[in-house]
């Protein structure tokens, strides 16, 4: 299965999501997200989304 890694356009933190989903909340603020719209840091499994998710939230703190 394919993940993605989308950036919250509302608290600018990073989460996973499946690829073929059309929206994913962020866990971090609720906000609805639109993946097809949405910032993606990361395309992939989900070891390789998960890292670029944790990297990604840890330089934003």
């Amino acid at each position: 299965m394919k993940y993605v890694a989308v950036v919250c356009p509302r608290c600018g933190k990073a989460s996973a999501a499946r690829a073929d989903a059309k929206k994913h909340q962020c866990p971090y603020c609720g906000t609805l997200i639109n993946i097809e719209k949405a910032a993606v840091i990361a395309v992939g499994s989900a070891k390789a989304v998960r890292e670029a998710v944790v990297r990604h939230n840890t330089q934003a703190t």
